[in-house]
């Protein structure tokens, strides 16, 4: 259905205080740092402490009936995290940090290590670590992708493909900028030229509808802390049916293991292969809640709510003296932006926003070294909304910092 804006406003207006009622945050507190990490609802604190309360067991280990509890939880809680991205449970594998994800990826997703690996500037640490490891590691070779290259991705793309094993590895939206990227036509053009795909959704997760059921890159992954609104220490993935059979992970032991000699081991199948060690369940369980909340809330709104704020805040910041938004035209953004003044230090504008009005605000390099190197500076400011965000708050931090520039 196609929300006018009318029905919108309407919608959003009768979930409102159940909204600010489920995230318990301080109403003089305007919290503008969800890609960093995002504020949890009541509901996934509450399923995570029933967790420890009611079962507390670990899955694989033993068949008493706390082992048992335990297992059928996570494959229930994996049952529904996969519905709402539309695809199989088998496919949905759970891991300890996104970092961990990329790094493991990267190596059961290529057969031949010595690959051309491409991928942006603009990525995070998260991800330009481990492809740097990654090259350390193998021998492969990192092809980097200009911040100019985003208003052509895919003739850029085609330029990079080589004779070898090529690896595309991407944020579906990037930490830095907030630039959005059309994740489902680059999976399709990178198929038809055979080239391996790795997306973090890490940032785009949560606030809008991500449908896997059509087209989906090789390995999809996330955090579970910013997009998702969920707990810390859990990442997830999803790996597409046409490549799981020849992935083999770095990373085996614990669960993943079926059987071992003394010079070989067998892994288990589908998403068991990926899951190594004692699994967070409680935190899976915090994440199935917290994406079932988003979910029943709607995607379409929280999208359609967050893009209303975006154009409030880019409004009010260029209208205000010494403030620069970072931007490229004709570049689709999603809910973060940055921005920076010749007048005032990146962190002393943090500092200020939270002394005189309680805004919360990220300032520094914002783990994109690369990215701040391309554009020649060394911090900046970044807001990331979220549902819990309201037009009222946005007001009152363009009022402030309006105020904070007029007096300097």
């Amino acid at each position: 259905m196609l929300i006018t804006e009318n029905l919108f406003q309407h919608l959003f207006m009768t979930l409102a205080s159940r909204i600010q009622d489920e995230f318990d945050i301080p109403k003089d507190e305007i919290y503008l740092d969800s890609a960093t990490i995002g504020k949890m609802p009541k509901i996934t604190l509450k399923a995570i402490c029933d967790f420890y309360n009611s079962e507390g067991g670990g899955v694989n280990r033993g068949t008493h009936k706390y082992a048992i509890k335990t297992s059928k939880v996570l494959e229930t809680e994996r049952e529904n995290i996969a519905q709402i991205f539309k695809i199989s449970p088998k496919q949905l594998s759970f891991l300890p940090s996104r970092e961990t994800a990329v790094l493991n990826s990267l190596f059961s997703i290529s057969s031949n290590k010595e690959s051309n690996l491409i991928m942006s500037v603009l990525e995070d640490h998260s991800i330009i670590g481990p492809a740097i490891k990654f090259k350390e590691l193998t021998g492969s070779n990192i092809n980097y992708l200009s911040m100019n290259d985003e208003q052509s991705l895919l003739d850029a793309l085609q330029e990079r493909i080589s004779k070898d094993s090529s690896i595309f590895l991407f944020s579906a939206l990037t930490l830095g900028m907030g630039i959005k990227r059309n994740w489902e036509s680059i999976s399709k053009f990178c198929k038809d030229n055979n080239i391996r795909t790795i997306m973090d959704m890490s940032y785009l997760v949560g606030h809008e509808s991500m449908d896997f059921s059509r087209v989906m890159p090789d390995v999809v992954l996330s955090s579970s802390t910013s997009g998702a609104l969920g707990p810390q220490s859990i990442a997830f993935q999803f790996v597409s049916e046409e490549i799981n059979d020849e992935m083999k992970p770095l990373l085996v032991g614990g669960g993943s293991i079926i059987s071992l000699s003394k010079s070989n081991y067998k892994l288990s199948n589908w998403n068991n292969k990926f899951e190594t060690g004692t699994i967070n369940i409680a935190a899976v369980v915090g994440l199935s809640k917290s994406l079932q909340l988003l979910n029943d809330i709607g995607l379409e709104l929280i999208k359609n709510h967050e893009k209303k704020l975006r154009r409030q805040l880019v409004e009010g910041l260029e209208n205000i003296q010494n403030i620069e938004l970072v931007n490229l035209d004709g570049i689709e953004n999603g809910p973060i932006l940055s921005f920076r003044s010749e007048s005032v230090d990146s962190h002393d504008i943090a500092i200020i926003l939270e002394d005189i009005q309680n805004v919360f605000v990220r300032s520094g390099a914002l783990c994109s070294h690369l990215f701040m190197e391309e554009i020649g500076q060394n911090s900046l400011v970044q807001l990331s909304t979220h549902i819990y965000n309201t037009e009222e708050q946005i007001k009152t931090f363009i009022d402030t910092i309006k105020n904070i520039m007029e007096e300097i």
